[in-house]
């Protein structure tokens, strides 16, 4: 009786050794979810100017904009373009060109996910170094945000 269940006992741990590659397929699908975020695949032809979105009636739309990171939203909804004060970790400001400091040429990048917000906030001095005059592809939703037109409901993103 021993015998049968040390025998037992052996194939539960071999079985449970052998079913730990489902590990391995966390680790794969991890992996090829950072792939995604570098090997994205934006559609040139259909990428949008911030002036072009401005100009524009995309109300609604799902659409992708290119543009430069000029500042950040301060919590009374004026841009800060210098980055320097207390601004808000969910609303990048865009412009088609890095020196823009007129608020009437630029639009706003809102981000709701804590992931974004994290990764583009710039309410982090770590992130204002990788982020501010860099350029931006970013997909969203056409919509509004302190006045300012804005990409809301950001789908994707890709900083050049």
């Amino acid at each position: 009786m021993a015998v049968i269940i040390s025998a037992m006992m052996y194939a539960a741990v071999a079985v449970a050794m052998v079913s730990c590659t489902w590990m391995d397929e966390v680790w794969a699908t991890y992996n090829a979810d950072k792939e995604k975020e570098k090997s994205l695949e934006i559609p040139m032809d259909k990428v949008l100017s911030v002036e072009a979105l401005l100009a524009g009636d995309f109300a609604g739309d799902t659409v992708w904009v290119k543009g430069c990171v000029v500042g950040g939203l301060l919590s009374d909804g004026s841009v800060d373009f210098s980055c320097e004060d207390a601004v808000l970790g969910t609303a990048l400001v865009l412009a088609d060109s890095s020196d823009c400091d007129e608020e009437d040429e630029c639009m706003v990048l809102h981000m709701t996910k804590a992931a974004h917000k994290d990764a583009l906030g710039l309410d982090k001095a770590a992130n204002r170094d990788k982020i501010y005059h860099r350029e931006i592809y970013a997909q969203g939703k056409v919509s509004t945000h302190k006045g300012f037109r804005a990409l809301t409901n950001l789908c994707n993103y890709k900083l050049e």
